[in-house]
């Protein structure tokens, strides 16, 4: 399987189903069955590209290329996805498994939601032009009745109940694509609210190109929930691949921008 979007900064910390921090590939809008060699010669060329950023010379580059096509050799020998430990973890990942292992769900509700009511639970999220922009009437019913049919196959339907719901802001893939985050009622006392994402998925630009018989998936959202769910060791919380209107989107746990690597952090840590 090719990701399609294999660089530096599509790698990522999030919580997963079990709670757990974990650091790990995090975007499979392009996935598809292509040549082996698609994606590390993606990841290789984003860290040329980045090389100057990251106050690389030629050699220190060269030989940062080849320790990692090696351990991309020896990950796929091993057939098996496994996760770096927080306990073991260095630099910019040990930095984004911490920030997520340790992130308080009040403090994160806190910077996403209007003040909390009386009784300290949030209802209304924060509209602040970057994160987030205000859903329409008609916007936020569609995602509401959704989610109510939604939590219906749920062990725990009150869980999915829709407090609020804006437009999401993030990353220029989802460009043109509906993305939505919600907040549902969680465990319904103060600060147990849950944040989630809902985005639209299209099919993969890079299918057509690999040359490969794609295998035969439902829609968009299936062949990404599932290529994702075998590329990762652990995936993240609450992921399904779902239905809006009769089209593909993937449900998943909010993950913030800030939870992904960057130059920066690399660059910080030298």
């Amino acid at each position: 399987w090719c990701c399609g979007d294999m660089h530096l900064e599509n790698f990522g910390s999030y919580k997963g189903d079990n709670r757990l921090a974990y650091f790990d590939l995090n975007d499979f809008d392009e996935a598809a069955l292509a040549p082996a060699a698609w994606d590390p010669l993606r990841l290789l060329t984003s860290l040329w590209l980045a090389a100057d950023e990251l106050h690389l010379d030629a050699p220190h580059t060269q030989r940062l290329c080849r320790a990692m096509t090696d351990a991309y050799a020896d990950a796929l020998a091993a057939g098996k996805a496994y996760w770096l430990e927080r306990e073991t973890a260095t630099g910019a990942v040990r930095e984004l498994l911490d920030q997520v292992g340790l992130r308080k769900r009040a403090d994160f509700l806190a910077r996403r939601c209007a003040a909390p009511n009386r009784s300290g639970r949030y209802h209304r999220l924060e509209i602040d032009g970057q994160r987030a922009l205000a859903a329409s009437k008609p916007q936020k019913q569609r995602v509401s009745e959704f989610m109510q049919r939604f939590a219906q196959t749920q062990p725990d339907p009150r869980f999915f109940e829709v407090l609020d719901v804006a437009r999401r802001i993030a990353g220029t893939g989802s460009l043109g694509l509906e993305r939505y985050v919600i907040l549902v009622r969680g465990k319904g006392v103060a600060g147990g609210q849950y944040l989630l994402d809902l985005k639209q998925i299209l099919p993969s630009v890079l299918a057509p190109a690999g040359g490969c018989r794609q295998p035969k998936f439902g829609d968009a959202a299936q062949r990404l929930v599932a290529v994702q769910q075998r590329m990762q060791a652990v995936s993240m919380a609450f992921l399904h691949a779902v239905r809006l209107d009769g089209q593909p989107y993937v449900l998943r746990g909010l993950q913030p921008g800030e939870d992904r690597l960057d130059l920066a952090a690399l660059s910080k840590h030298g």
